[in-house]
């Protein structure tokens, strides 16, 4: 760049008045010339000899940009990034967005991942609008991706009504989806964090972050949670290309104020070491009890329509799946209240506690305080539990595990076959307020009942064990609840 500044000056000083050697200067000899060399200093020099000194002056001292590169030259440069810095790039300035979008820059990423026959790809450089090939090939892309993804989801599972398990987390692999919490201050500035792992089961995903440092609560005016979904795939190895560009949807947003949510909520769990909270929908943040900063965050995610949320979304509203018709049925009285059946998991983030199946439940009576009440367990159907009702839980350093708490999955189908209800939450059990049951032959310990209760806007859920003399947990008590309003909404009925 010195060389070219030098060059400039050098060009400009021939080009002004200089010895009287000169042709140029002879040529332009006027009377005042003829004189002697101090006549001629003391003389002003020409307005265009000003002009070229100044202009020479600021080409020497003014530092070349970027932006004095040629388009030529910036798409060349350009034509060694790959499909994600380009979009990197796309977003410096109009002009750089400009370039980083051109058909001669975006035809090899199109001909290796997008087009879908020889003829096409051969036609691949006869557009007319110069950013077609970026848009068609990512667009062509997405659904390569969702078609191959979503074949793992054609069959339901016969045991809860919703996708199997196994598909569901073959579906998961497919797409290469990752997932993000951010955090989000007063002016709208994210720090995105990505998951440290995820398990899926029977009915729920939970996914986990806990590889913090020092971040604080305090601060944040929101929570979100974005499943992150890569674009460009290897047809060969079945997995996203390395730092391919992915697409964000928005699964959840939680306004957060956590001073006010600390102060009027109790933890639901605690050891010597943090203190875990449970939010709604699913989102449980643990703290440390010696400074207040974020332990770990995990989420439960309902496998119910958990892949179209994840891949059909965007990054301003989350998907929102299609809402079942409406029923209606002027002959059955109790239409909307009978039929359903439910599907119960107590569990940690990678083992089963307790699962059931019911089938066939009706509500019969006792429909007061808003709710279609379902008799799931009587007493004398006691079930036991194996497995003690903790949740393990790990940082990057620490381990540990907390007592009476565990995540509850439930999904309730109704007559129709639709998902009426679904659970995925973190709850603790206290204890319970009926101490002490008698059943048949069995003695319960009055000091060791528990209970376990769960509610929001579509139903509720509560669940009783005990312990006996033998140190056997048993489950005394299940009850179903669904909100009268949701039956009337659905079934078009007009239940009291």
């Amino acid at each position: 760049m010195n060389r070219h500044k030098n060059l400039m000056v050098n060009y400009l000083s021939s080009h002004k008045s200089s010895s009287p050697g000169s042709g140029e200067h002879t040529k332009r000899k006027t009377p005042t010339d003829t004189t002697s060399g101090s006549r001629r200093a003391s003389n002003p020099p020409r307005h265009g000899a000003q002009l070229s000194s100044k202009f020479s002056s600021r080409m020497s001292q003014r530092k070349a940009t970027v932006h004095d590169i040629p388009d030529e030259v910036l798409l060349k440069v350009f034509s060694f990034f790959g499909a994600q810095d380009l979009i990197l790039v796309s977003q410096v300035c109009q002009r750089w967005r400009n370039l980083a979008n051109d058909n001669s820059l975006w035809r090899p990423i199109f001909l290796k991942y997008a087009p879908k026959s020889e003829v096409e790809a051969s036609r691949a450089g006869d557009f007319t609008s110069v950013s077609h090939l970026k848009t068609t090939c990512i667009r062509r892309c997405v659904e390569q991706r969702n078609k191959r993804v979503f074949r793992n989801l054609r069959k339901k599972s016969p045991y809860t009504g919703i996708s199997q398990q196994r598909d569901v987390e073959k579906a998961l692999i497919d797409s290469c989806v990752f997932w993000q919490l951010a955090f989000v201050d007063a002016s709208d500035n994210e720090m995105c964090i990505q998951n440290d792992d995820v398990s899926v089961h029977t009915m729920a995903a939970s996914v986990r972050w806990y590889n913090f440092s020092g971040q604080s609560l305090h601060s944040t005016k929101f929570l979100r949670i974005y499943s992150c979904n890569p674009i460009f795939f290897d047809a060969k190895k079945g997995c996203a290309v390395k730092d391919s560009p992915y697409q964000r949807s928005v699964l959840m947003t939680f306004p957060l104020k956590w001073s006010s949510w600390v102060g009027t909520n109790k933890p639901i769990g605690e050891n010597d070491t943090v203190n875990l909270y449970c939010l709604p929908r699913g989102l449980a943040i643990a703290v440390w009890k010696d400074g207040g900063e974020v332990a770990f965050v995990c989420v439960g995610l309902h496998l119910h329509h958990l892949v179209d949320r994840c891949l059909r979304g965007n990054s301003l509203e989350p998907f929102c799946p299609p809402v079942p018709p409406v029923l209606t049925d002027d002959i059955d009285s109790a239409f909307g209240l009978h039929g359903y059946n439910c599907t119960v998991q107590l569990r940690t983030m990678k083992q089963q506690i307790w699962d059931q199946q019911f089938r066939g439940l009706n509500c019969h009576s006792n429909t007061g305080g808003g709710y279609a009440q379902f008799i799931l367990i009587e007493p004398h159907e006691r079930q036991i539990i194996n497995k003690a009702i903790v949740f393990p839980w790990k940082t990057e350093a620490f381990k540990g595990k907390i007592k009476n708490a565990c995540w509850l999955d439930i999904t309730v189908i109704d007559e129709t076959g639709e998902v009426f209800w679904t659970v995925s939450s973190l709850v603790c059990s206290k204890t319970a307020q009926r101490a002490g049951a008698s059943s048949l032959d069995f003695d319960y310990c009055d000091d060791n009942s528990r209970s376990i209760d769960f509610i929001d806007e579509v139903g509720k859920f509560h669940l009783e064990f005990s312990e006996t003399d033998d140190q056997d947990m048993y489950i005394t008590q299940a009850v179903l609840g669904l909100t009268l309003k949701a039956i009337n909404t659905r079934f078009s009925s007009s239940c009291r």
